[in-house]
């Protein structure tokens, strides 16, 4: 190594935080530098060397614990994704504004930022891909389930329904509505999903009183 580049290496390593990824709040700092930079630049062009200049973390030490782009960007959307708490409200129509009004809580250009990320780096990165299958949609998936089999239980999913494209409809919907179209994600888009689209097709033309 020459002269130059050694005194380039000490800069650097005097710019870098010396707390280690065991600690977490030095690991959601460094998670929080991934999200911000897929929302900024896509999951493509997202590269190791963005992540440790902008976290002021060892890209070695980022490799050690997340040894691929897939899984440093797979752990940070954990990190970000929403806590999905079930409510059984008696009705399946219910159940799922429920679980969709929960799942869009709060989202904001970031969000919009990632959803485009994923779906662009899952075209291409096939681990990203069954990483945004198993683990990203997981919570989501069994919470469906769950109101699905409630549902089964009470009679209200009619003959003849693909039970599981019941819940893939309104959630392909308002992320069509989100990201294409550019609409305000929240409860006004998932009562007008639900009501308009959902609960008709289940034969209610409006939500119970009270609810």
């Amino acid at each position: 190594m020459s002269s130059d580049d050694t005194a380039s290496a000490r800069r650097e390593a005097r710019g870098l935080r010396k707390t280690p990824l065991s600690n977490p709040d030095r690991r959601r700092e460094v998670l929080d530098a991934v999200l911000a930079l897929l929302a900024e630049v896509g999951y493509e062009r997202l590269t190791m060397d963005m992540v440790a200049q902008r976290a002021r973390a060892s890209k070695t030490t980022i490799y050690q614990r997340w040894p691929t782009k897939a899984r440093l960007a797979v752990a940070a959307l954990e990190q970000h994704r929403p806590e999905i708490i079930d409510h059984d409200t008696g009705c399946l129509v219910e159940d799922l504004r429920h679980l969709l009004t929960v799942w869009f809580a709060g989202w904001t250009q970031l969000d919009r930022g990632l959803a485009i990320a994923l779906l662009e780096g899952s075209r291409t990165d096939a681990e990203l891909a069954r990483l945004r299958r198993e683990r990203l949609r997981t919570p989501l998936r069994q919470a469906a389930q769950a109101i699905l089999e409630r549902a089964r239980q009470r009679g209200q999913i009619p003959d003849g329904v693909d039970a599981e494209l019941l819940v893939e409809m309104p959630l392909s919907l308002l992320l069509m509505q989100v990201l294409i179209e550019g609409e305000e994600p929240g409860r006004a888009l998932v009562d007008r999903v639900v009501d308009g689209a959902l609960a008709p097709l289940l034969g209610m033309t409006s939500r119970e009183p009270g609810q």
